[in-house]
């Protein structure tokens, strides 16, 4: 059977740890970087771009993609290291200060601090109807067949999709007929019958629409699974809230510093750490009925300057000079060109791995990296290496797309970061956002300081304060084990609520009593962004935290809520075509929205 992504998977949170210096670009340690669907969203009055990154598991022949649009789109290619580059950027990070105290010490010498740490074809005329099908354009761009269809039949729709290799679950059929009923188009993709798996490359999708943020997340309970991880980044002037979800804010003392924040060498390793952040994050939202962001970034998009391109970064005709591909791989490196798995699948597709190969040569890692030179004399003697053809592939897939990805960030002053994770039965609703440029700039770097305390007349610590990033403090005792992470007794099973908030669209945050959340959801339900808002330069309150960061101490607040303004729906579409600034088929676990108005 056909899988058909009907823009269904969820991307996780963490972003993979940068690749070390092992020589090559199939380095065991570097992890594969497409988790899941990942996509940008840019919008300038009625104009939307969005980059869309494809994650993919089975055959060519099983592809296909359907997205709902409310008009007539025009397609291109774009990059994954976009989405590489704002994770590293902007990924939540704990640290862990210890301070120094003439003779007591925090374990042994395992405990030392870790330095290192820290546009499409040419489009067809339109066709007649047939069975209550119209194909509006059909082409070809990077990768791709594409065909752009309507219908004023929802089951017409359906079964066309089906008929022609779309297979749609049963359970899409009501989602199909509802952006039916919308007067939506649909962008059908395969790919073409010379391409593979690895061929897959980000989608840019150009179309019009009205303006403002919205994340369809309803669309993606039928496959979300439990706790479904939703990041989601906004360009604009100022910074982005939610506005018919909640705010959350965390309790810092609920995070496990001694364990997983790092400046010791265990800092971070275990599985429990691997999950605890987004653990809290999770129980925060649930006390906010599940309707609810915190907020892991926001200021300047400075953060993202020259991380995906700079004039002359790319030297494509000395590439094109290489002529065996070991010293084109080395050329690549000595360029920076990123270790990600889009280079990977390039690499691939122009250096093949020979069918059979002898035990030291049959992984990738082998290959192309460790025992390059040995492994290039098993390439069948019919094999030509084409550098020109390799160096054309770079420059359409990697090169120019990460120069015009670039220059949002380029345009654009103010970044938000927002997280949240989300289960199917709490998707009643798509999240909705505009700005606040009342409120202040949210690091994604978090310290807390760690302070040993010894008995009398012991040179070993039996207990630690922790100062939190909130400024509170508290003192847990811990047992050393040597090169492992201490046991610590005390700490850590505080509530992960700091406090739930409603942020309005100019302001400080409204707190919100947890036993109030029913009312206080009744009168954000409807509230819609004020048009012209993300225009609006950020300037802060002054001389003073707003408190809407990602930590906050914990608090009971008070039950007045802001009151919300009229207008809109609880979900994307308002009117009788809706207001979206997203109307992908399901939620996308890993959101960027850019908004229309750009830097002087």
């Amino acid at each position: 059977m056909k899988r058909t992504l009907l823009g269904v998977a969820a991307a996780a949170l963490m972003a993979p740890s940068a690749a070390s210096a092992c020589g090559g670009f199939f380095c065991s340690q570097v992890p594969v970087d497409q988790v899941g669907e990942q996509i940008l969203f840019a919008v300038e009055g009625t104009n939307v771009t969005a980059h869309i990154q494809v994650a993919y598991q089975g055959d060519a022949e099983s592809f296909s993609w359907v997205l709902p649009l409310p008009s007539l789109p025009t397609l291109g290619v774009g990059t994954d290291l976009l989405f590489t580059a704002l994770r590293g950027a902007t990924d939540p990070r704990f640290f862990l200060n210890w301070e120094y105290v003439d003779g007591c010490s925090g374990g042994n010498d395992c405990m030392m601090a870790d330095a290192s740490a820290g546009g499409g074809g040419p489009e067809s005329p339109p066709s007649e109807n047939e069975g209550g099908i119209t194909v509006l354009a059909a082409g070809e761009v990077g990768p791709y067949d594409y065909k752009v269809v309507e219908s004023d039949s929802g089951d017409a729709l359906f079964a066309w999709l089906n008929e022609n290799g779309y297979d749609q679950p049963e359970e899409s059929k009501p989602l199909v007929g509802h952006y039916v009923n919308q007067k939506f188009v649909f962008l059908a993709l395969k790919l073409l019958k010379d391409k593979s798996v690895g061929d897959l490359q980000p989608v840019v999708v150009k179309y019009t629409a009205e303006e403002f943020a919205c994340v369809p997340l309803k669309l993606t309970s039928i496959a979300a699974s439990e706790d479904m991880p939703v990041t989601t980044w906004i360009l604009a002037d100022s910074r982005a809230v939610p506005m018919n979800y909640f705010h959350v804010t965390l309790n810092a003392k609920a995070y496990p510093w001694l364990e997983c924040g790092s400046g010791f060498w265990w800092g971070g390793g275990s599985d429990k750490c691997a999950t605890a952040y987004t653990d809290m994050v999770a129980d925060a939202a649930d006390q906010a009925n599940g309707h609810a962001f915190v907020t892991e970034y926001a200021g300047t998009a400075d953060k993202m300057k020259d991380q995906l391109w700079t004039e002359g970064r790319y030297d494509l005709e000395a590439l094109k000079t290489k002529t065996d591909p070991m010293s084109f791989l080395q050329e690549l490196l000595n360029q920076g060109f990123p270790r990600t798995s889009s280079m990977q699948d390039l690499i691939r597709k122009w250096i093949p791995k020979p069918a059979t190969l002898p035990e030291d040569c049959d992984e990738d890692p082998e290959f192309y990296t460790w025992n390059m030179e040995t492994c290039l004399e098993y390439m069948p003697d019919d094999y030509v290496f084409d550098a020109t053809g390799f160096a054309a592939d770079l420059d359409a897939k990697i090169v120019k797309p990460s120069e015009e990805a670039q220059r949002l960030f380029d345009q654009h002053p103010y970044l938000t970061r927002v997280y949240t994770q989300i289960s199917p039965d709490e998707m009643t609703k798509d999240p909705i956002f505009s700005f606040n440029p009342d409120l202040g700039d949210v690091s994604n770097e978090h310290t807390a300081t760690a302070t040993p305390i010894c008995k009398p007349g012991e040179s070993q610590a039996t207990s630690v304060k922790l100062t939190y990033p909130d400024g509170t403090s508290e003192t847990q005792e811990v047992t050393w084990q040597g090169c492992s992470p201490p046991i610590v007794t005390g700490g850590g099973d505080a509530s992960a609520l700091g406090e739930i908030q409603i942020l309005a669209e100019s302001g400080a945050p409204t707190a919100v009593d947890p036993s109030d959340v029913a009312k206080a959801e009744a009168t954000i339900e409807l509230r819609a962004p004020t048009p012209g808002q993300s225009d609006l330069p950020a300037k802060p309150l002054p001389d003073r935290d707003t408190g809407a960061g990602t930590f906050t101490p914990p608090t009971g607040g008070d039950d007045t809520v802001t009151k919300a303004s009229s207008g809109g729906s609880s979900g994307c579409t308002t009117g009788s075509r809706g207001s979206l600034a997203s109307v992908f088929a399901a939620a996308f676990g890993l959101l960027l929205l850019v908004t229309r108005r750009k830097r002087a």
